[in-house]
């Protein structure tokens, strides 16, 4: 076994043995707060289903290659490669769509109460949970067809001009009804978390000119929840669009360069497993922040 292998096997395993550590802790830290606090939070929901989703993704695009290079070898089949692929696509689609969600409800939480928006604040609750079970339909549905032009990868030539290696399963190039809605979906996405994070920033922005004013004796307007929520979401959101692009990049190239190197997949693979790998401790240091501040600010005796 090659060294290389050795070694991109193990950064393989440790990223995902640290991305479902980090999801798996803080699916466990919310729940108690979840049960403990009384106070309503609407968008527990959306970050439990973007927790679960980073550990599906985890386990099915990083378990095949790191297995691959540990092994050398295409263990998968046919069936095992049409059904790892797919839940890598299902889950791909549904990161994008509940972390389009969640810039998008936080953006009409934090709306001014004269702005188009404040009427679905209190509606917004009722819409959470139908909204991620209708993105896993949505996203099940759009790539059942994946299934059909993935294939088992025979031997280390097997893979022709018209099919993309993929190392342990190959899939073909030319396939239109494979990358129309895919992509419409992620344009429409990326698109709505682009407009959501610029009114977010001028909604904070605002927010700061209106109450720099205000003085607290707890509570600076960078510590209410709420700003700090919608930082949070911003800069999650930021992460997950720098990964997604790279990423993007690294696909197309594949696919449009017909003798692209193995290591394009790897590296591709790699970027896009940063995001669920990194999302769940930055909720947990921010999330601690809060919880932090709040309670110094009860304890502290108002005069």
């Amino acid at each position: 076994m090659y060294l290389y292998n050795i070694v991109v096997g193990i950064v393989f395993s440790s990223q995902i043995a640290v991305g479902v550590f980090g999801n798996s802790c803080f699916i466990c830290c919310f729940g108690f707060t979840w049960f403990s606090s009384h106070r309503s939070r609407p968008m527990k929901p959306i970050l439990v289903q973007i927790m679960l989703t980073n550990i599906i993704v985890l386990f099915v695009q990083g378990c095949p290659l790191a297995l691959f290079h540990l092994q050398k070898g295409y263990f998968l089949g046919n069936a095992g490669c049409k059904m790892v692929f797919y839940l890598h696509r299902v889950g791909r689609g549904h990161s994008i769509c509940t972390t389009c969600l969640l810039s998008a409800f936080q953006a009409i939480i934090i709306s001014p109460s004269h702005s188009s928006l404040a009427k679905f604040k209190v509606r917004l609750p009722k819409f959470i949970r139908p909204s991620c079970l209708l993105c896993w339909i949505f996203n099940m549905i759009i790539e059942m067809s994946v299934t059909k032009y993935i294939t088992e990868t025979k031997s280390i030539n097997s893979s022709h001009r018209s099919e993309i290696d993929l190392l342990y399963c190959n899939m073909e190039r030319a396939l239109k009804e494979l990358i129309i809605f895919p992509s419409l979906r992620d344009i429409l996405c990326v698109g709505c978390m682009f407009f959501t994070s610029i009114y977010m920033v001028f909604s904070l922005y605002r927010h700061h000119q209106r109450v720099q004013h205000i003085h607290s004796t707890c509570l600076s307007p960078r510590t209410f929840p709420e700003v700090k929520a919608t930082q949070t979401i911003l800069v999650l959101v930021s992460i997950f669009a720098i990964a997604y692009c790279i990423s993007c990049g690294f696909s197309l190239y594949k696919v449009y360069v017909i003798h692209s190197g193995a290591w394009i997949v790897t590296v591709s693979t790699f970027i896009s497993m940063c995001f669920p790998t990194i999302s769940p401790f930055l909720l947990i240091h921010r999330v601690t922040q809060t919880s932090n501040s709040c309670c110094a600010c009860w304890q502290r005796p108002h005069l």
